[in-house]
């Protein structure tokens, strides 16, 4: 189950709801702490107005008439707890009038059946909620103010405890646990014979109800608000009991409103307030969408508009560019026209077969890396020679001019000569010259060979044939 507390507003105001006039005190909450504002005290209608600004409201009202129990009734939906709650009550018959309860579950027992706390007032208890305008007002919680003392008392107790809470003209003696009314007791002040001995005997009868049902042990007894029984009464009954550090001494709305601003389990908000506090929340996050939507709207104008001038410079940019081009190809068309007057295509095939024969001739950093893949250890090349063979010539012929000018320099073969050193002693400086030969002949077609050891060098040389 979400709480409350992380689904509400964080901001607000907190108010104890009176017969003529009203207290109340701004608060911001924040997570299970809240801080309380100034209080103020207005009338009815002042109220009335305050509930049409928008602001959260967190409402309390101290009852006449209040009835708490708990018990084990149906968990199978919210209806089905409400009915059987409800079908009880009516089975004691406190009330002489219709009523509405408010409920919070304690613990789960099984699949059907759950342990819940309840608290059913009187409609016509119920009836200062006409002060709010129930179509514009946003309210948070509309709670007795039994339920605002037991979550006041879950932020400074740990543990089952019993709050002693007096006002002007009542008594409410309320034992909680995390803001789970237990057992409730309330004592018109006014009608008591002794007042004193009727709250000693409430807080002795709920200790002994707590230890009995539920095996809990009271912590703590607190004072809270004003009256004639301070804690000094209590102790001469033997029941220790401090004062509530929540708001200021004296003080009998401090705590009441604190407890409100928290935001109590039990809730007695009609379902129109609801149904208004739901619109007002979509409202506000309607226009929020709406605010946010404006936004991106002015951004993707101001995007356009500088896109459209972007698009404009580009367009413009383009424009030029076209021009310019179509001017630098008219003046190559006029160029070319030129050139093509006095070009002669008749040297063409002449210049192609000129490029082919260039294609053709051998490079030489391929011979050398041809030629040293061969060379075994110990040779070394000392020069490397490429001779392109000589042309024929007969006197006897004579060629036409135009025939010598497309005459092809391509040749069939190279001349290689080899020359280099062979650094070992005879005869193995043969043996390595007749494998270079060998490996030679495997790339280029050997010759002739020439072959000469002195001392411990011998020279060599190698005529070879190469084909491109």
């Amino acid at each position: 189950m979400i709480s409350l507390a992380k689904r509400k507003p964080k901001k607000g105001y907190a108010v104890l709801m009176g017969d003529t006039e009203h207290t109340l005190a701004p608060y911001t909450r924040s997570g299970a702490a809240a801080s309380l504002g100034k209080e103020t005290t207005i009338e009815g209608a002042a109220l009335l107005e305050l509930s049409r600004t928008g602001a959260r409201l967190s409402l309390c009202f101290p009852p006449r008439s209040i009835y708490s129990d708990v018990g084990e009734f149906s968990c199978v939906s919210r209806e089905a707890t409400s009915a059987h709650i409800r079908s009880t009550v009516d089975k004691i018959g406190l009330f002489r009038e219709d009523y509405r309860i408010a409920f919070t579950k304690i613990q789960d027992i099984d699949k059907l059946k759950a342990r819940y706390s309840y608290l059913a007032v009187p409609n016509s208890e119920l009836a200062r909620i006409d002060l709010i305008d129930e179509d514009e007002a946003a309210v948070d919680v509309f709670c007795p103010i039994e339920a605002s003392l037991a979550s006041a008392l879950s932020t400074v107790a740990t543990g089952m405890a019993i709050l002693v809470y007096q006002d002007a003209r009542f008594i409410r003696i309320i034992a909680a646990n995390d803001g789970i009314v237990y057992y409730l007791i309330t004592i018109n002040a006014a009608e008591s014979f002794d007042a004193t001995a009727d709250t000693v005997s409430g807080v002795r009868e709920m200790t002994s109800l707590l230890q009995a049902s539920y095996q809990q042990k009271v912590s703590t007894v607190y004072l809270a608000g004003t009256g004639d029984i301070g804690a000094e009464e209590l102790a001469r009954h033997s029941v220790d009991a401090v004062p509530l550090p929540l708001g200021n001494d004296g003080d009998a709305a401090s705590a009441v409103l604190m407890g409100t601003a928290m935001l109590p389990r039990y809730d007695f908000t009609t379902e129109r307030l609801r149904k208004t506090a739901s619109l007002i929340a979509s409202s506000k996050a309607s226009m929020a969408v709406s605010l946010l939507t404006i936004l991106l709207a002015l951004v993707f104008f101001a995007l356009g508009w500088s896109n459209a001038s972007t698009n404009r410079d580009l367009q413009k940019k383009i424009t030029d560019a076209n021009l310019k081009n179509a001017q630098e190809l008219r003046f190559l068309e006029e160029e070319y026209a030129l050139i093509s007057k006095d070009l002669d295509l008749s040297t063409i095939n002449t210049l192609v077969e000129t490029y082919k024969d260039f294609q053709a001739e051998p490079r030489l950093h391929a011979i050398l890396d041809t030629i040293s893949a061969q060379v075994p250890q110990h040779v070394f090349l000392t020069r490397i020679e490429v001779k392109r063979p000589p042309a024929p010539q007969d006197p006897a012929r004579v060629e036409h001019p135009e025939a010598s000018q497309v005459r092809s320099t391509r040749v069939e073969s190279f001349a290689v000569a080899i020359h280099g050193i062979v650094n070992a002693p005879y005869p193995r400086s043969k043996e390595i010259f007749s494998s270079f030969t060998t490996n030679m002949q495997g790339v280029y077609a050997v010759k002739s060979a020439a072959y000469s050891h002195q001392d411990h060098v011998a020279e060599f040389s190698l005529n070879c044939e190469m084909k491109p």
